[in-house]
C-alpha cells in the first residue's frame, strides 16, 4: 500500500514544474561556476571547507568540491527546503489536502509517502550538483588525479598535500555527496515540520532556510562556541565531508555529524507526524 502511494505521489510531483525548475537551478549553478572559474581564474587556489585548497585547472575533480562548498551555504538548503516545504503545505494551498484525507488511508501513510518523495528529490538535488559539476569539470580540466592542499598541516617549511587517482577521487566524491546529504537532513525534517503547520509552501521553505540562518548565527557567537557542535546547522558540521579529501579523515567530526543530524531529524519528523496526525488540517 505504501509503495503504491509513493508511486502515485512521485508521478504527481514529476508532473509539476517546481521540482524540475529547482533541479534545473541545481544543474545550472555548477555549470556557471565551471565556466566563470575556467575563464577568469583557473590557476588560482580555491578554498574547500576550512582547511582545504585546490588549483581548479589541475583536475576536473576539483569542481565537485568547489560546487558543494559554495552551494551548501545557501542553495542546497534552499532546494531541500523547497521540496520538503511543498510536501503538505502545497496540497493545503491548492485545497486538495481535504480530498486526499477523505480517502480510506491513514494520515501516517500519507505523510510518509509525501516525505519519501520529497526526500528523493532532495537527494536528487545533491546528486545533480555532483554529477553536473564533475561532468563540466572533466570536460574543462580533464580526467586527472586530484591534489588537495591541507592548509592545517602546511607550514613555511613543508607543504602538506594528498593526491587521489581519478578512480579514488570519484569514490571520495560519492562519499562527499552522502556526507552533504546527511548534513541537510535536519533542514529537510524541519521544513517538513513547518509544512504541516502552514498552508504556505513559501513559509515552510523559509522555515527550513531560517533554521540554518539562526543555527549558524548561534554557532558564530563567541560565547556559544561550546554549543556549536550540537547545533543542527554549524560551520563544522557543514564542512565535515571535506576531511574525506585530506591526508587523514576526521572520523570524529563525521560521527558527530551523523549523531547530531540523526537526533534533530528524528525529533523534527516525530513532531511533524504528531502534528499532522492530530491537527485539524481540513479547516
Amino acid at each position: 500500500m505504501i509503495a503504491r502511494m509513493i508511486a502515485v505521489e512521485w508521478y504527481k510531483q514529476t508532473t509539476r514544474p517546481r521540482p524540475w525548475l529547482t533541479l534545473g537551478v541545481m544543474a545550472a549553478v555548477p555549470s556557471l561556476l565551471t565556466l566563470v572559474i575556467g575563464l577568469t581564474r583557473p590557476t588560482i587556489a580555491e578554498r574547500i571547507g576550512d582547511w582545504g585548497s585546490v588549483i581548479t585547472n589541475t583536475s576536473g575533480f576539483t569542481m565537485p568540491l568547489i560546487a558543494l562548498s559554495v552551494m551548501l551555504l545557501f542553495l542546497l538548503p534552499l532546494a531541500v527546503s523547497i521540496f520538503a516545504g511543498e510536501a503538505v503545505a502545497g496540497e493545503a494551498s491548492w485545497g486538495s489536502l481535504r480530498y486526499l484525507l477523505a480517502r480510506p488511508i491513514s494520515r501516517t501513510r500519507l505523510l510518509a509517502s509525501k516525505a519519501a518523495v520529497a526526500a528523493g528529490f532532495s537527494v536528487a538535488a545533491v546528486v545533480v550538483v555532483c554529477a553536473v559539476s564533475l561532468l563540466t569539470g572533466v570536460l574543462a580540466f580533464g580526467w586527472h588525479p586530484l591534489t588537495v592542499l591541507d592548509l592545517q598541516h602546511t607550514t613555511a617549511f613543508q607543504v602538506s598535500t594528498v593526491t587521489f587517482t581519478p578512480n579514488a577521487a570519484l569514490a571520495r566524491t560519492a562519499l562527499a555527496a552522502v556526507g552533504v546529504t546527511l548534513s541537510l537532513s535536519s533542514t529537510f525534517a524541519f521544513a517538513l515540520l513547518i509544512s504541516t503547520m502552514t498552508r504556505s509552501p513559501f513559509g515552510a521553505m523559509a522555515g527550513g532556510v531560517g533554521l540554518g540562518v539562526v543555527s549558524r548565527a548561534l554557532d558564530n557567537i563567541p560565547g556559544l562556541h561550546g554549543l556549536g557542535p550540537w547545533l543542527p546547522v554549524s560551520d563544522s558540521g557543514s564542512t565535515a565531508w571535506t576531511s574525506l579529501f585530506f591526508p587523514s579523515v576526521d572520523v570524529g567530526s563525521i560521527v558527530q555529524l551523523v549523531v547530531v543530524q540523526a537526533v534533530y531529524t528524528t525529533v523534527f519528523l516525530v513532531v511533524a507526524w504528531r502534528r499532522f496526525a492530530r491537527a485539524d488540517v481540513l479547516a
